[in-house]
Formats: C-alpha cells, structure tokens, sequence
C-alpha cells in the first residue's frame, strides 16, 4: 500500500501546478540553537479567503532547533489573538527562551510584551524590511500555502479544515539537513501511520503462514479420524 500512495502522490496533478522553486534565493544566515525551544519564530499568513467560522489568517509558530511547528487559525490579527497563540504553545510544551518576530503591531503591543515578562520569554525583533532574519518561519509559510492550495481544490474558503493534516505531515517529515523528522526529535520515535498497519499485517502473515497451514492440516487430519470413528457401519441384509 505505501508503494501504491507513493505513486499515487508523485503523479498527483494538483501536486505538480502548485510546485516551485526559488529562481532568485536571498541571502541567508543560520540561527545556532543548541536545545528545543530555544528560540521560536512567529509570523502570520493572510489575509487568507475567509472560512465560515470566519478564519483569514494563520499564526505560524516553529521551533529552530526541531523545526516542531504550530499553526493556529485566526479571525483577526489583533494584539489579543495573536498573544493567545504563545499561550497556548505554552500550555503545549511550556515557554521558549526567546521568541523571534518581525515589528508589526500585531506582535509588538503591550499585550504580547505583557506575557512574554509573564512567562519569562525574551524577545527579539527582524530588522525592518528584513524578513531574511526569520527565514525559517518565512520559507515554513510559503510551505503551509503551497499545501492547503493544493488540498482545498476548487473551495478556497476550506482550507482550515486542512490545516492541522498539512502541520502533520510537515512535522513527520524527515528535514533534509539532519535526517530526522520534527517529530522524532521531540519526541524520540517516529509517528505511526496507518498504512503502517497493513504493513505490518502482512509481514506476520507471510511468517505465520506456513505454520498455520501445517496446523490445519494436522487438524483437518484428527477431525477425520473422531468423525470416522462415530460412523457405525451399516449392512445391507443384516
């Protein structure tokens, strides 16, 4: 089955019209992080077509050393919702060390420096017309907008139904530079699919099989012999 999806996904139209590549890549200059949640990127996407439960924007959140992003849907891009999302990253994995924005209002307001003194988080600002500085969130945005364009078709206005299945894959996804997935970095084992499970399936089938056919037959065999000895023999003329 996951030969099939592989196929499947690499001949996938929708796949090849949203594809692309950057002609003109700008400079860019690694952050050094040496744990998990060392320093968090933060930016939005949007304005986006609007859901029916009145979503236009997604507030990206990535961790520069696992890569571990969070997307949370978003109405507005006012000071209150924004600062939501860094505690409700916090009530997930507790506070990052320092949280990296560019100096758009949305992020820069008392609101959000009022939580992040409250949860101990440092902050720092993207030189103004420098989004180079929080590259890996920007390429990360780029990325989840390719997906969800992709997943929602002809119907635009659904793309929040799709946007924790495209977070899932990105997180499960081995990273080019370190081989690893997000995911197993966090948590220190890769996540489980379900096309694991037939997989697996058939892998216990091939190995058992020639023992429980052994069985049936030994089975089949004793059956006979009870059953042919409550047979009485019957005589004609007796």
């Amino acid at each position: 089955m996951s030969v099939d999806i592989k196929k499947w996904v690499k001949h996938c139209a929708a796949c090849q019209k949203k594809q692309c590549s950057l002609k003109n890549p700008t400079e860019y200059t690694p952050i050094v992080v040496a744990q998990p949640w060392d320093i968090v990127g933060m930016d939005l996407v949007g304005k986006l077509t609007p859901t029916k439960e009145g979503y236009q924007y997604i507030c990206v959140m990535v961790d520069y050393f696992t890569k571990w992003c969070e997307a949370f849907p978003l109405k507005t891009k006012s000071a209150e919702e924004v600062t939501a999302c860094i505690i409700k990253l916090f009530y997930k994995f507790g506070a990052p060390k320092r949280l990296l924005t560019d100096q758009g209002t949305e992020f820069v307001n008392k609101i959000n420096l009022g939580v992040c003194q409250t949860l101990g988080i440092k902050r720092s600002l993207c030189a103004p017309y420098h989004p180079q500085t929080n590259g890996l969130v920007e390429r990360l945005n780029g990325t989840i907008q390719r997906c969800l364009s992709k997943l929602v078709g002809n119907r635009p206005s659904s793309w929040a139904d799709y946007l924790e299945a495209t977070m899932f894959g990105l997180r499960t996804k081995k990273q080019i530079t370190n081989k690893f997935s997000p995911y197993f970095l966090l948590f220190g084992r890769e996540a489980r699919y379900p096309c694991e499970v037939p997989d697996t399936y058939e892998k216990i089938i091939h190995q058992k099989l020639p023992s429980i056919t052994r069985h049936l037959g030994r089975k089949s065999r004793r059956k006979t012999v009870e059953q042919n000895r409550s047979i009485q023999n019957i005589y004609l003329g007796s």
